[in-house]
Parts: structure tokens; sequence; C-alpha cells
């Protein structure tokens, strides 16, 4: 979708059932910077979420009302993208008259005296001329008002909450961090590089003074050794490509991604004592080295994840039954189930976004992208392929995905992006155990081979039973969020013809 010459309003995304406010975290675009459909354009932070707003054209961020470190509550406009020479007076006064309610603060700031002196800063940076500024932009970052105080403190430093929470952390001083941000404010990958320069030179200096002990002692930085203890890999077989060959985080995932996970995966299930996912292929991306996995009673992950179960009402199951049959004959496409219930997870997850989304590194990074990873079985047993972008395609390209992990065209299967979601057919990946694709949020597994006995007078006849289980990492969600996507998922179940034939429109 292209925006028109209005645009529109950008708006405060609610991440969760219990969202009552959102900050905003960091813009990743300046005003007047242009974006095409699909960029992240802001970071948002719930109670215990991040999400990201994605544009939904291409266009220019034209205003913006919330500010990073504000907060206001969900469904609250925090700024406008059009078309760089788009007539925006209707959309900003619509805007203002919803900051009026939700945030009177916030409009009072945006009231005209505010727009004089943006449109003249705004003015002002696009005369100055590189030779004005500095040739590297430096001297016009000094002259901006400081931030901090005549004694440096921290607190007076213009920063993201992110990045004094990572400040934290790491034990990162913020008043030896050069920020990079809008206005010369401190993000948290500012924070990261600064302890990822002091790691190494830590690493340097300990390499220089270990030489002549020939490197008994592994040296990584801070970074790595986490990473390595969350992928559980062993620094003392990762090749270190760091100053004076120390281990650094990326050689971590380089290592966790060339690890042999059928083995791994296998060994997992034998020590659970069940048959579990062994030759489960995932060609997710190089960071989601876990893959898809069962976990049993006594597993570490065990309390981590919890489970819902929720059985459809019989409108809703055999609605899935009737449209499943129905797209086959009308497509003539190998359609199955499984198939089908991407699309219906796909429009179930738009209302409950924070399912849709990775936890590492103690953060739950809502993602706005639907990259669903789809378990399915095969002649080989059952395998796992990511759909990017499982909300913008039709039924006929995740049959497509599906297929091509079976037929010659495997490579075309294997996607670079990280999972956010997974969908499997219970039916098709029989095993105990609960199934877990880390670090995606949550996985929905649906069996549809039961049956109840249905009494019709003096007959009882048999109609599906159709069960839906949500494994979920309880860190991230919680319960209710869990129970209230199961039972929206039945209701969209009732009308799956109705979504099947939407997966379509406007590419055909």
């Amino acid at each position: 979708m292209r925006i028109g010459v209005m645009g529109y309003v950008i708006k405060m995304p609610k991440l969760g059932l219990e969202m009552e406010r959102g900050v905003v975290l960091e813009w990743t675009v300046d005003e007047g910077e242009t974006v095409d459909e699909g960029d992240v354009l802001v970071e948002v932070e719930s109670e215990k979420s991040i999400g990201e707003v994605d544009a939904r054209g291409s266009g220019a961020l034209r205003h913006v009302y919330v500010e990073e470190g504000e907060e206001v509550p969900p469904g609250t406009p925090i700024g406008i993208l059009a078309a760089p020479d788009a007539d925006i007076s209707d959309l900003r006064a619509d805007a203002e008259a919803e900051l009026e309610e939700e945030a009177p603060e916030i409009a009072a700031a945006a009231g005209p005296d505010a727009d004089a002196a943006s449109d003249a800063a705004t003015a002002g940076d696009a005369d100055a001329t590189p030779e004005a500024n500095g040739a590297d932009g430096g001297d016009a970052a000094a002259a901006q008002p400081s931030s901090g105080g005549s004694d440096g403190a921290s607190e007076d430093l213009k920063a993201s909450p992110r990045a004094r929470k990572r400040a934290e952390e790491l034990e990162v001083d913020l008043t030896a961090v050069e920020g990079t941000g809008p206005m010369g404010s401190i993000t948290e990958e500012d924070v990261e590089a600064a302890a990822e320069s002091a790691s190494e030179a830590d690493a340097e200096a300990e390499a220089t003074a270990a030489e002549s002990t020939e490197g008994e002692e592994i040296k990584a930085s801070p970074r790595a050794r986490k990473r390595a203890e969350e992928l559980e890999v062993d620094l003392t077989a990762v090749e270190g490509t760091g100053p004076m060959g120390s281990v650094t985080e990326d050689d971590v995932e380089a290592a966790a991604e060339s690890a042999p996970e059928v083995e791994t995966t296998a060994a997992a299930g034998a020590e659970a004592g069940s048959e579990a996912t062994a030759g489960v292929e995932v060609p997710a991306a190089p960071t989601d080295a876990a893959g898809v996995r069962r976990i049993e009673p006594g597993d570490p992950l065990t309390d981590r994840y919890h489970r819902t179960t929720a059985v459809a009402a019989p409108a809703a199951a055999n609605a899935l039954f009737e449209a499943t049959e129905a797209v086959r004959t009308a497509f003539e496409d190998e359609v199955t189930m499984t198939d089908l219930l991407v699309v219906l997870a796909s429009a179930t997850l738009t209302d409950h976004p924070v399912l849709n989304g990775t936890y590492a590194e103690s953060t739950h990074q809502v993602r706005e992208r639907q990259n669903v990873a789809l378990v399915a079985g095969s002649e080989d047993g059952p395998v796992s392929v990511v759909v990017p972008d499982a909300r913008n395609r039709s039924l006929s390209e995740v049959v497509e995905a599906r297929r091509a992990v079976d037929g010659d065209d495997a490579d075309a299967a294997t996607s670079d992006e990280r999972a956010t979601f997974t969908v499997a057919n219970a039916a098709e990946t029989e095993a105990d155990g609960r199934l877990v694709n880390p670090p995606s949020v949550a996985t929905l597994e649906v069996d549809p081979t039961g049956q109840r006995a249905v009494s019709n007078g003096n007959d009882v006849t048999l109609e599906p039973l159709v069960v839906a289980t949500l494994t979920y990492d309880a860190r991230a969600i919680g319960g209710n969020e869990a129970a209230a996507f199961l039972e929206q998922l039945f209701e969209r179940a009732e009308r799956a013809s109705e979504l099947v034939l939407g997966s379509y429109r406007g590419r055909e």
C-alpha cells in the first residue's frame, strides 16, 4: 500500500491487553526524513515489552508530537507521515484534537508557538553548510545547550530510557559516552558500543599481559560471555576474531549457527525421554540458534514456558474443515489445514501483537513484521520453514513455502529472517512435551484429529473436535493475553473462507 497525498497520523500502538501507557523510546528517523513502506519509524515500550511501529507507506516524517522519553496512552497520536510536499493541516487538526483529550500537556507543546520554533530550527538546519557546522558535525553538536550539569551528573544527560537501563546493566559511565541520537542524546547502541570498546581494550590488555602464559585463559568480551551462556556455546571451542584473538559476540553467534542443530535437538529429545523433534530443520535467522524443540517436565525451560489450551466450538471446528476442502477444490492446491492456520494466526496476531516477537537479553521485542515459522510434516519427518511477512502473503504463497522444503527448490524455503511466531499441526508433529522455538515468544499447536459424539434424538453422530494449545514465554506474555488469543483465533475460524479470500486481495 502506498500512502496518499494526505498521509496518516502515527499512533501509539497497544502492545498488550493490560497496556495503559506507552513510552517513545527512539524515533529512528528525523523530522523531514523520508522512509519506504515497512521501514521502522519509532520504537515504543510498555511495562515489559518493546515494539516497533513500521511505516504503512512511503513518505516523510512530517511532524513528531511525542518526543523520546515521553509516555501517552495507546491510540494517542505521536506523529504524522505524509508526502514531503503534502498539505497536512487537516491531519494536524485531527491529531491535535485527539491530543487535547488524551495528552493535553503534549497538545499544549504542539501549539502555534512550538510550530514556529520548529520551523525556524528546521530552516536553520537546512541552510547550514558542512563548513558552518564543522566537517563532522562536532562543532554543531557542541553548540547545543549542554544537557548535563557542571558536575556532569549522568541523570542530567540526554539519554533514552533503554540507554540508561543498558548502561546500568553493562556498568557503563554515561558521562563518558558520546551520544549519536537526536540533539546528541545517548542511545542504547552508543552505550553498547562504549562497553564493547572498553571490553576490547581490556581484552587487548589482558592478552598482552597473558602472552607469556600461551593464552591459558579465554579472552572474551562480557557480551560474548553472556551470549555464550544464553546459546550454550563452549567458549573454548570458539575462534576469536577480536583484538589479539579475543572472542566477540559475533564469534559466539557464528559458532552457535554452525553447530549441528539436528544432533543437539536429537540429544535433547533423548535426554527428555521422548521422540521429540530429531531431524527437524529450521531455516531461520542465524541468531535463532536454539531452533524448534520439545520440552518436558524436568527440562530447565519448563518453568519459563507456560501453556494454555482451548477447544473450538462446533461451528468453528466445522468451518476449518469446510474451508480447507473448499480451497483445495477452488485452487487445486495441495492445501493442508496447517497452511490455513497460518492465515488465521496471522489475522489474529494483528489484534494481539504482543505475541508476535522475541525475548532475548531480558527484553521482550514486539515485531510488526510477522515472520511465521511453519512446522509441517514431510516424508522425512517434520520440517520448519519461516514464512516472511506472513500478514501480506496469500494462502498459495504459504503453500509454496511449505512445499519448497520437500522438492528440488529447498533453498527457496530458507529465510534469513528470525521467526517471530510459530504454527504447527499437532497431528504432523506428534510428540510429548511443549513445542517451543526460542527466542520467539509463542508457539501455536492445533490438533484437528479429535472427534466428539453429538446426540441427535435417538442417533449419535461424530463431529470434528479441534483443540488449540498456545505455549508462551511467561517472561513476556501473560495468561490472559494467551487465552484471549485462542478465543479470537476460533472466532476467526468461523469465517475462515472469508479470511482466505482476503489474503489474495490486491494480488490477482
